[in-house]
């Protein structure tokens, strides 16, 4: 665990028993709350942790997901029963995985194959439990301070950013990119839904919120707001161009959508150490990258 200014905590999820590849965050108050949970393999290591911070069973009040791709939500249904007065915030689009969420982890074992048990899947959550975060909805607490949903669509239709408005805080989940060490931020464009002008939209309303501190899910808060915007910016604008356009010419063709993409922004800027390349490689993340552009790609080339 390590502890942040603003009464924030950030926890290693070991994912995988990897460290450094996901984190979750605790913002402390009159009613603490859970920024994402991780995995559901990450369950018990997020829940001795809270533990050890002195936040008893009785004591979380909420669980805020900035959207239910499994590394981020996998461990809700556990949390849930192991803190039973928490109650789980979450996008519009992601409360029905929730309580129903065989949907969810099969479409995640597909993507992810034999690596899928290291991820886990996830427990159902009561509907009761659950209340659904519109666009500006606040989770209070305590003390006048809140956390504030903004939708922040791009990486999925179902994704949110938290801001702690009087600490100038941002927990942008996936939205701006992921940077795990030893490298540059570099953006995270999964499938089934990605979409490059989504994202982009996203992120100047991110930054127009004026936040001194951004955390990013993978892993942890970025050294500079402005300058981790900017890149996000810059490198989902070359890869989705390049991927627009290799899909125009070679409709189909992932390899070679692939290689246009990394010659726009070669990914050894993100992977610049052995660690970084451990924790890049261990999920096939840039794999994933690929699927997500070329989903976009054939979709548009679809409804054009």
């Amino acid at each position: 665990m390590d502890v942040h200014p603003g009464d924030i905590t950030q926890i290693d999820t070991l994912l995988g028993g990897i460290p450094g590849m996901t984190c979750v965050q605790v913002v402390q108050g009159e009613s603490p709350a859970l920024i994402d949970c991780g995995a559901q393999t990450s369950a018990v290591t997020v829940r001795d942790a809270l533990h050890a911070m002195g936040i008893g069973a009785d004591d979380l009040a909420w669980v805020v997901l900035t959207h239910v791709h499994l590394d981020h939500c996998g461990a809700v249904g556990d949390l849930a029963q192991a803190f039973p007065n928490a109650t789980v915030v979450v996008h519009p689009r992601g409360a029905r995985h929730l309580v129903e969420p065989n949907r969810l982890v099969q479409g995640t074992a597909a993507l992810f194959g034999n690596l899928a048990p290291v991820m886990g899947g996830l427990l159902a959550v009561p509907e009761g439990r659950i209340v659904i975060a519109e666009d500006g909805h606040e989770v209070a607490l305590g003390g006048g301070r809140v956390l504030r949903a903004v939708h922040a669509p791009g990486h999925a239709r179902h994704h949110m950013a938290l801001l702690d408005e009087g600490e100038g805080v941002l927990f942008s989940g996936d939205a701006i990119g992921v940077q795990m060490g030893g490298g540059d931020l570099y953006p995270s464009l999964p499938p089934p839904e990605y979409d490059v002008d989504a994202a982009l939209e996203t992120l100047d309303a991110l930054e127009a919120l004026g936040a001194t501190r951004a955390y990013v899910s993978h892993a942890g808060p970025t050294a500079d707001p402005g300058e981790a915007f900017d890149q996000g910016r810059r490198a989902q604008s070359a890869m989705g161009q390049a991927a627009r356009e290799s899909w125009r010419t070679a409709p189909g063709d992932v390899e070679a959508l692939w290689q246009a993409v990394e010659q726009a922004w070669p990914s050894d800027g993100a992977i610049a150490t052995p660690e970084a390349r451990i924790r890049w490689t261990a999920f096939n993340w840039l794999d994933n990258n690929a699927l997500g552009l070329a989903g976009m790609a054939e979709r548009e080339a679809r409804t054009a």
